[in-house]
């Protein structure tokens, strides 16, 4: 009842005042559309009302208060609103036929062309990012392959096997550069050794996450100041980790199809470089020596130790941290022409640090202490030969870690002079292999 009475109240006073103005009568709509000028909050509100009256009642009885009051705001509404995209279209929509309409479809039509520009910039520089930060996920995944690839084709072409560290590193200006480049290698008489590291984890949808480790090693065997042999080992049964790493798939090393499927993809990573830098080798029947335990390095022990991860692991691979970034060719990652100099004068005596009788060069504080010692009969473990080639003066021999090896079971590749001599069958896989590992090479044979 008391809101019938409000309405009736309200309906008599607009009667009241139309029939007192100039005797028109207003309708309940009418009304309505007036009230809202009234109770507008702010003039922007209290502007778009009397438009909104001013289109439904063009001869209402408010019509003649309401476009004089309209009119009156033009210039200041003007005046707030030609400078802005949002302004103009206010105005416009405001005053569709007022004084400077024209003025403010040229400006409107000038403004949406820069910001038309702007958006398309931002657009491009957007997915510029998002090719960016694609490239870098793929490198980061690649990395492994880069580095491989890069330390294949770099220690193929060393002619000099043989020949004292100091020869074989100015004959070789790539080598030397980027072996002496970041990480800095670690040596020890007889041996030097540089380590590239990542971190991963392996995505599986719908699991949780499990850390992971790589390593890929680069080691200098020097005996009597000659470079001999230089190996890349990839420590943890490494072709396994080397696949988690780019495809983001788990591998079970317990597995025998998972694992050799590890293998088969990691040596068609390095055929394209064999085919291409040993294109006229020759095969042999090559059975790999023993591979000495890895000291000065990273402590493989505890990635080793890591379970193969499950079907419910899931994570995303974080690029290697800067102290470790691999190489891969180019002039920015290996050394700048400004420190090309330096950089060989310093590997040259870190290098023949290695072969002088006397203590080993520090080592930099983020890299573990060198201690060389005898090889662990516990760690020493047989691999089995994938692939070998001769080629002029190198012998060239890819491997992985066997089955039921424990401790590093490192895969790689190593490269010797090929004048070193084999050991026999019978050495190798009989008189210093335990007695697992005998039955391992006589599988692999």
């Amino acid at each position: 009842m008391k809101g019938r009475a409000l309405s009736f109240v309200i309906g008599m006073v607009f009667l009241g005042h139309g029939l007192e103005g100039c005797g028109i009568l207003a309708t309940h709509d009418e009304a309505r559309s007036y009230r809202r000028i009234r109770t507008a909050k702010g003039d922007r509100e209290r502007l778009l009302a009397m438009v909104e009256y001013l289109k439904s009642f063009p001869n209402g009885a408010w019509s003649s208060e309401v476009r004089k009051e309209h009119e009156a705001k033009e210039g200041e509404v003007w005046a707030k609103s030609n400078t802005t995209l949002e302004g103009l279209e206010f105005y416009l929509r405001v005053y569709p036929e007022g004084q400077h309409v024209m003025e403010a479809r040229s400006r409107e039509a000038a403004l949406r062309q820069v910001v038309s520009a702007r958006e398309q910039q931002a657009a491009k520089e957007s997915e510029a990012q998002a090719e960016q930060a694609r490239k870098e996920a793929e490198e980061r995944r690649q990395w492994v392959t880069r580095t491989a690839q890069y330390w294949l084709r770099v220690l193929t072409r060393i002619g000099n096997y043989g020949s004292p560290i100091a020869q074989v590193a100015q004959a070789n200006p790539d080598f030397s550069r980027s072996f002496g480049g970041a990480p800095e290698p670690n040596c020890t008489p007889g041996r030097c050794i540089k380590t590239y590291h990542a971190h991963y984890a392996i995505p599986v949808p719908g699991g949780t996450r499990i850390e992971r480790d790589i390593y890929v090693v680069l080691r200098l065997f020097l005996p009597n100041g000659r470079l001999e042999r230089v190996e890349l080992l990839l420590p943890n049964r490494g072709f396994s980790r080397w696949y988690e790493l780019e495809n983001r798939v788990a591998v079970l090393d317990e597995d025998p199809e998972s694992r050799l499927n590890a293998i088969q993809w990691a040596l068609s990573r390095l055929e394209p470089v064999i085919n291409e830098v040993l294109a006229n080798a020759r095969s042999i029947d090559f059975i790999p020596d023993p591979i000495e335990p890895i000291r000065g390095a990273a402590p493989f022990a505890a990635s080793a130790s890591r379970p193969s991860p499950s079907a419910q692991e899931v994570a995303a691979p974080p690029p290697p941290s800067s102290a470790s970034r691999p190489v891969d060719g180019s002039p920015e990652s290996t050394a700048s022409s400004s420190t090309a100099q330096s950089t060989e004068s310093d590997l040259e005596a870190l290098l023949m640090g290695a072969v002088k009788s006397g203590s080993a060069p520090e080592p930099s504080s983020d890299q573990p202490k060198t201690t060389e010692q005898a090889p662990q009969a516990q760690t020493t473990f047989y691999p089995l030969g994938l692939r070998a080639l001769e080629a002029g003066p190198i012998r060239f021999v890819i491997f992985a870690a066997p089955d039921d090896d424990t401790g590093e079971a490192c895969d790689g590749f190593f490269i010797q002079r090929s004048g070193s001599a084999p050991r026999s069958r019978s050495q190798s896989s009989q008189q210093q292999a335990p007695p697992a590992q005998q039955k391992t090479q006589k599988r692999s044979r």
